[in-house]
C-alpha cells in the first residue's frame, strides 16, 4: 500500500506533539502540521510552541512531512519565519492554497516567488486545487503552475474530496505526470454535495468506505511510492466523546483495506 500520513485536520482536538503517539500506535510514518492559523480549531506549531513537538520527534521514528497551509492572495510579505519552522520541523513540502481574492497574475507572481523562498529551504510546494477556492481543480492547478514559470519544486496535491467535488474524472488523474504530484489525500461521502462544501470539507468527511466516492480507482491512478494522506475531520464522532486515537484508528483500518 502508498505510504500513509495522519493529517492534523483529522485531530485537531489534541496537541500536535501528542500526534506522535496515535501515529505509533497505529504504524504511521508521517503526520502533518498547521503552521498558520487558516482554520478554525487549528492548532498551529509556532516557535513559541514548537519545543514539544520538536522534543517528540527526536524520540521517534514518525517524521512530520508536510506543513499547512499558505494562502496565495495579495498579502505583501511572504511567510519566511513558517517556512523556516517547516525546515527547522524535518518537512519535506509546504502546502499552498489559492482561495484569496487576487487576480490570476497576482496568484502565480505570489506562487513563484513562494517557491523561490521554499527552494532555498530544501522544501516542495504542494499546490492542493479545493473546491472552494480560485483554483478548483487539477486543470486549473496545472494552468497555475505553468503562469508562475513551473518551478522544479512545484508540485500538487491531489485530494479525493476536492477531485469528486469539482467533476474531475480519474483519467484526468491517470494522465498527470507523476513527477507534478506531491501527495495525496483520502476520504469518503456522497456522491451529491451538501449545502455548505466548507463544512464538509473541514469538519465532517466520511470514513474511507462508507461513502460514494471512487477510492479503489483513486488509488489504482496513484503512483505506488506516493505518499497519501488521511484527512478525515469527524466534528460528530469527536463531539460525541469518540477520541482522537479512536476516530484516527477508524480511518486508517478503512484505508488499509484497499491496499
Amino acid at each position: 500500500m502508498n505510504p500513509l500520513r495522519l493529517e492534523q485536520m483529522t485531530m485537531f482536538d489534541i496537541a500536535p506533539e501528542a500526534m506522535i503517539d496515535i501515529a505509533e500506535a497505529l504504524d504511521i510514518p508521517m503526520i502533518s502540521v498547521f503552521l498558520v492559523d487558516g482554520m478554525p480549531g487549528a492548532r498551529p506549531v509556532t516557535h513559541a510552541t514548537k519545543a514539544p513537538l520538536l522534543a517528540r520527534l527526536r524520540d521517534s521514528a514518525v517524521k512530520v512531512d508536510a506543513a499547512e497551509v499558505f494562502m496565495l492572495g495579495v498579502q505583501p510579505e511572504l511567510p519566511e519565519s513558517e517556512i523556516a519552522l517547516a525546515a527547522e520541523l524535518g518537512c519535506g513540502a509546504i502546502t499552498a492554497l489559492d482561495i484569496m481574492p487576487a487576480e490570476d497574475g497576482q496568484a502565480a507572481d505570489q506562487l513563484a516567488a513562494l517557491c523561490r523562498l521554499a527552494e532555498s529551504y530544501g522544501l516542495t510546494v504542494a499546490l492542493e486545487p479545493i473546491s472552494m477556492g480560485r483554483t478548483r481543480t487539477v486543470a486549473e492547478g496545472l494552468r497555475l503552475l505553468e503562469a508562475a514559470g513551473t518551478p522544479a519544486n512545484a508540485k500538487l496535491v491531489l485530494d479525493l474530496l476536492h477531485v469528486v467535488r469539482t467533476g474531475t474524472s480519474l483519467a484526468d488523474l491517470a494522465g498527470l505526470d507523476p513527477k507534478l504530484i506531491a501527495s495525496a489525500q483520502v476520504c469518503d461521502g456522497p456522491a451529491l454535495p451538501p449545502p455548505d462544501l466548507i463544512v464538509e470539507a473541514s469538519s465532517e468527511r466520511g470514513i474511507p468506505g462508507t461513502g460514494d466516492f471512487p477510492i479503489a480507482g483513486f488509488f489504482e491512478c496513484l503512483p505506488a511510492d506516493l505518499t497519501v494522506g488521511l484527512e478525515v475531520p469527524l466534528a460528530s464522532l469527536r463531539e460525541a466523546g469518540v477520541s482522537a486515537l479512536e476516530r484516527s484508528r477508524k480511518v486508517v483500518e478503512a484505508t488499509r483495506k484497499y491496499g
